[in-house]
């Protein structure tokens, strides 16, 4: 072959393979850009679906109760569920805690009651493409595993009247424990008004003297300010007695003691109750979420707790609430038949 048809030959070679490499570049490119196109697509998707799943897992949904699948539609990837609820759980509850999760600029969401307070559908679109769409619907035969807690809390008439307000408006029930006093009857109407319930304490700190008990005392003034604290607070839901007290160690207790059963009172033991230690807020939340989390279905436990505390423990209560702990007034978890508490020391 000629040195000019070689060159030109080669020539024609490099041609072709730089069309080649071009093409191979084109075609990368667009693979590369479908790709991150489609990385895009997933990963709003993803994000999508990781808040969803932290809302349903906010409300102790077990595993197996949620039900997923992933498929592709024009390329991006949706996710599909179908979510099992117990049915003291509403649906309307889940999909508001959702609904404002996702109040964020792109993110739209629609929902369709399929059956009149029955089966659900969330659709989840991001930029009007659908990430997620999921069924609800409730199963008679599954439930949380958690049980019904009732809050005692102690030194509410220690506190000054706006904060006093503060924890009586809040709306899950609780028995607040206070000293007899003259000035207790309008804390007694506050509580009463907001429909809570109170308890009276039995110590060494009582300051007025119609209420007051001592080991010093005679038997006929024991038996007349016993007759005072009962008069005077007739609609307490059960005493208290403070086993550390001076006067629970003392012969004087028994004629205290007889006093109040002959009017069908049994008191209870201060020692007897679970109370949340004392300590830093950390602390104090993690003692009382650990109690709270020992409750399973069918269990009741009764929690004390200080009143400085309860703003602290206020979220969470309402976070346990939302896993499906019932918060109830005490009386309702008592031992039937009797003015007692099932204590757990």
């Amino acid at each position: 072959m000629k040195v000019s048809a070689l060159k030109k030959r080669i020539a024609q070679i490099l041609f072709i393979l730089a069309v080649l490499a071009l093409t191979a570049n084109v075609i990368a490119s667009k693979i590369l850009k479908n790709i991150a196109g489609n990385e895009l697509n997933d990963e709003s998707a993803n994000i999508i679906n990781e808040a969803f799943l932290k809302d349903l897992n906010d409300f102790g949904l077990q595993k197996d109760w949620i039900i997923y699948k992933t498929e592709r539609i024009s390329g991006s990837k949706l996710y599909s569920y179908n979510v099992k609820l117990p049915k003291d759980l509403p649906i309307p509850v889940v999909l508001s805690e959702i609904y404002g999760s996702f109040n964020i600029n792109g993110i739209s969401l629609k929902c369709l009651e399929k059956v009149i307070g029955g089966k659900s559908i969330l659709n989840i679109y991001s930029n009007n493409k659908l990430k997620l769409t999921a069924g609800f619907d409730y199963n008679k035969d599954i439930r949380r595993d958690a049980g019904n807690i009732g809050i005692i809390v102690y030194g509410l008439d220690n506190l000054n009247s706006k904060s006093q307000n503060e924890i009586i408006n809040f709306p899950q029930s609780f028995v607040a424990v206070i000293l007899p006093s003259k000035s207790a009857a309008q804390l007694d109407a506050n509580l009463l008004g907001n429909r809570k319930q109170y308890a009276i304490l039995l110590n060494d700190d009582i300051k007025d003297l119609e209420f007051q008990l001592s080991k010093s005392f005679s038997e006929y003034r024991l038996k007349t300010v016993v007759a005072s604290i009962v008069g005077s607070f007739p609609d307490a839901a059960f005493f208290i007695i403070d086993d550390n007290s001076s006067l629970y160690s003392s012969p004087a207790f028994k004629i205290v003691k007889n006093e109040f059963l002959k009017r069908n009172i049994k008191l209870i033991r201060k020692s007897l109750q679970t109370f949340v230690p004392d300590g830093s807020s950390s602390e104090a939340k993690a003692s009382f979420r650990h109690l709270v989390r020992k409750t399973h279905y069918g269990d009741n436990k009764i929690i004390c707790i200080n009143a400085d505390d309860f703003d602290l423990l206020e979220p969470e209560i309402f976070s346990l609430i939302k896993v499906g702990y019932k918060f109830v007034n005490p009386t309702l978890i008592m031992n039937p038949g009797s003015r007692d508490i099932p204590l757990n020391p």
